[in-house]
């Protein structure tokens, strides 16, 4: 949840309605300004994956990690219930506008601590989404806040939040992506016939993708497919499948393998793999287990 971690701000923010020198505003209208938190941050996911996220209560409880209830509609009641802390953040949804993608709701502490002096619903939260080729920014003003200290606390519990949000939506669209490609993946490297497997690896990876493992450093589709021909050339009945779960984190994937060669014994290891959140793949790191 924002706001929950606390940070000192030195200056004043006090001082009465008199006016400050050379800004043309006093005190407390420069106060006012200050007391807000505009942030712009990039998320490695599609616009319509963090629209689902940010506009269901089941989406916003997964990426705040809390109990969170609303529907998305003007005038829904929106609570946030997060255990942990003893708090519980209220407020109500302003605005849904689902054509641009904005999303605007009050936002306060319903209970717990500061809960006098951040009531439910003394702020304004308005969060934008605009996308950015296969993937989204999103911008965030946070106004209402009663003083730059209070703007600073929650700005730093926001760009934690805006973080776990890239984090959630990246994890959600490139584990769909990886289930088209990894398959492709796995059946370029079975793939004796020289074509078949380019057009499986180009269903898979960027044009330019890098492959690293303790054989070969090598880029492009072109060279890798030569790589993996030589496979089958030097090792005859090579084969790769994938094991275990996949693990993700931030465009990059964990994946289990196993090859087998003319002995018959596999040989076992894992793939660290960075990849579009379509799955696309433009680096991959081999290494064998043990």
């Amino acid at each position: 949840m924002s706001g929950t971690r606390r940070k000192r701000v030195g200056g004043r923010t006090g001082g009465g309605n008199r006016y400050r020198r050379g800004t043309g505003m006093t005190n407390s209208e420069d106060q006012g300004r200050a007391a807000a938190v505009d942030l712009s941050a990039p998320i490695a996911a599609s616009v319509d994956t963090v629209w689902g996220i940010l506009t269901t209560a089941t989406g916003f409880s997964e990426w705040m990690e809390g109990n969170v209830t609303f529907e998305p509609r003007a005038g829904s009641p929106f609570r946030a219930e997060f255990p942990a802390y003893q708090i519980v953040l209220g407020g109500k949804i302003v605005e849904v506008d689902p054509g641009a993608r904005r999303l605007a709701l009050t936002w306060g502490i319903e209970s717990g601590p500061d809960a006098d002096v951040f009531p439910a619903g003394s702020s304004l939260v308005e969060l934008q989404l605009r996308p950015d080729g296969p993937a989204c920014r999103i911008e965030l003003r946070h106004t209402g806040l009663r003083t730059a200290e209070a703007a600073a606390q929650q700005e730093g519990g926001w760009r934690f939040q805006l973080s776990k949000l890239d984090l959630k939506a990246n994890r959600a669209d490139l584990a769909a992506g990886l289930d088209h490609t990894l398959p492709e993946w796995v059946a370029a490297w079975n793939e004796q016939d020289a074509e078949a497997r380019l057009a499986a690896l180009e269903r898979c990876c960027r044009e330019d993708v890098t492959f690293r493992d303790e054989w070969t450093a090598l880029s492009g589709t072109g060279m890798l497919g030569l790589h993996i021909g030589n496979c089958h050339h030097y090792m005859p009945g090579y084969s790769l499948e994938h094991t275990g779960d996949i693990r993700i984190c931030r465009g990059e994937a964990l994946v289990g393998w196993r090859a087998t060669g003319p002995s018959g014994q596999p040989t076992k290891g894992f793939n660290h793999i960075q990849a579009d959140p379509d799955g696309r793949i433009h680096r991959v790191t081999g290494f064998q287990a043990g």
